[in-house]
């Protein structure tokens, strides 16, 4: 989380000091990652070719034009190799060796080393709930049981069941996991949702009375999004109720 200093400005005073509990979401999922690196130059090309395209692969003519390669041949023998070592499978019977005909092996090993054509890593990613925003590093001291949520636990709606292959690739990248490099590709990112979980932190906030009367909130170590969301929060919102009611004071009246 990016912290920054909030500093109350000259026309507002503090009014009292809480805590409240701010809800992340934990998302354990399975990254397939091919690694590229222990494979020829044009076999790459191949590996990272039949992913990038998948739902439209291109000709040969195409492949071998994009890679610099007179004669498609060439990459005609070296798909002809993979599907003989297991690293593609062929998906078109007896019709011609083509992109259109053939896809990654994400199940068989390797008939020359019997290593896996795909590694699979287990990988967490961490969400705020309210903002949606993704937390590469998690905050410390997370809690299982709010004592003064933000949002309600029963209105946090349904866990993620489901994480773009781009955006996977960016959040893993962002958290430095260390199959993120190179010489390897994430090709596919499977959600375990029995896994994932809510989860609090603590937070010390503010309760700022502005010069008219209004009551606003502030968190020290707030993100700018997160800011955001309790800037745009009025008196009658059940949050401010709540602290009112904790710290003892007049809970607004709403009409």
């Amino acid at each position: 989380m990016h912290e920054r200093s909030l500093t109350k400005s000259d026309d507002s005073s503090v009014c009292f000091t809480g805590a409240i509990d701010w809800p992340y979401e934990l998302v354990f999922a399975e990254a397939h990652v091919m690694p590229l690196g222990r494979y020829n130059p044009l076999a790459q090309a191949v590996l990272q070719i039949l992913d990038e395209f998948r739902d439209s692969p291109p000709s040969l003519k195409e492949a071998a034009k994009k890679l610099g390669i007179m004669d498609p041949v060439f990459i005609v023998q070296t798909l002809g190799q993979m599907v003989e070592k297991k690293i593609l499978e062929k998906t078109n019977g007896a019709g011609p060796l083509n992109f259109a005909g053939c896809r990654i092996n994400t199940g068989s090993r390797q008939a020359d080393n019997e290593s896996a054509v795909i590694e699979k890593h287990g990988v967490q990613f961490c969400f705020d709930v309210v903002t949606s925003e993704h937390i590469p590093v998690p905050p410390e001291a997370l809690e299982d049981c709010p004592a003064n949520p933000v949002i309600e636990p029963n209105n946090l709606g349904a866990k993620r069941t489901h994480l773009g292959l781009d955006k996977a690739r960016q959040w893993a990248d962002s958290q430095q996991e260390p199959f993120m490099s190179e010489s390897c590709r994430m090709i596919e990112i499977a959600v375990m949702p029995d896994r994932g979980k809510y989860l609090w932190q603590s937070m010390p906030v503010t309760c700022l009375t502005e010069h008219d009367g209004s009551l606003r909130l502030r968190i020290e170590q707030a993100s700018e999004k997160q800011q955001q969301w309790l800037n745009q929060l009025d008196s009658k919102h059940p949050l401010f109720q709540k602290i009112l009611i904790k710290n003892q004071r007049p809970a607004v009246r709403i009409n």
